[in-house]
């Protein structure tokens, strides 16, 4: 497996890469099998894999299908993710994002998702996919920051100006990109500025990579949990970074 999308989520990380599998790359969400039983997956822990790289080889050990649900039909059971020491070229870079480009016509998850004034959510059990790409202009890009009452780390959000996700503010889960900008600056407009930077530098066309969350109710007054629209990872057209 190919490691392309590594997010934060809260303590751990979300993973997920890419197999060549039949002739075509496939995207995959290793899912750890010894929280089968568990009622939601839990993620990978940064003791595991802070050191590690994007585009970093990795064999998934004894894999097998995961009775996955709508959108999140990539999950697949493993009992480790093992490194090679390897990096994928830059040529299978390229192969790999233009492989996780949705059909042209299609929507994005294989499903419309529903706008709320600032988010976008799928439903439980809606789609065909929880991860996808498109490719805008870094121009289009604009980041920012908050602090939420209860939580004591700084929580950055990205807006993209294209339609359909116009308005939108989606959280940003980008690991690498934000460790870089917690690299380059200490507080939050310092980050936003360096986030800024980065994307820009990136070139003129980048990928950005869309995932939708795990079911939650975003309010606590809301019941009904939702699969919420989040930004995974940046990456430049041109020259697909490590």
């Amino acid at each position: 497996m190919v490691l392309l999308d590594w997010t934060r989520m809260g303590k751990v990380y979300c993973l997920a890469g890419v197999v060549f599998q039949g002739g075509q790359y496939r995207v995959v969400r290793p899912v750890q099998v010894r929280n089968r039983s568990a009622e939601q997956h839990t993620g990978w822990s940064p003791f595991r894999f802070d050191g590690r790289r994007r585009w970093e080889v990795f064999k998934l050990v004894a894999p097998e299908p995961a009775a996955a649900k709508a959108p999140h039909l990539e999950d697949v059971w493993v009992r480790d993710l093992r490194p090679t020491g390897r990096l994928a070229p830059p040529d299978e870079r390229h192969a790999i994002l233009r492989a996780t480009f949705p059909v042209p016509g299609e929507h994005a998850f294989g499903a419309a998702l529903t706008a709320t004034r600032t988010a976008a959510y799928m439903r439980p059990g809606g789609g065909a996919r929880s991860l996808t790409s498109l490719v805008i202009a870094a121009d289009q890009v604009r980041f920012s920051w908050a602090l939420r009452e209860g939580h004591p780390e700084t929580d950055f959000r990205v807006s993209l100006s294209v339609p359909g996700l116009d308005a939108r503010i989606l959280p940003l889960k980008d690991h690498f990109l934000l460790q870089r900008a917690e690299q380059s600056a200490r507080h939050g407009d310092g980050r936003v500025q360096a986030l800024q930077r980065m994307v820009r530098d990136m070139g003129e066309r980048i990928v950005v990579r869309l995932g939708l969350s795990r079911p939650f109710a975003a309010d606590p007054q809301q019941c009904e949990a939702r699969c919420w629209l989040m930004a995974d990872g940046f990456f430049s057209l041109a020259d697909p970074q490590p």
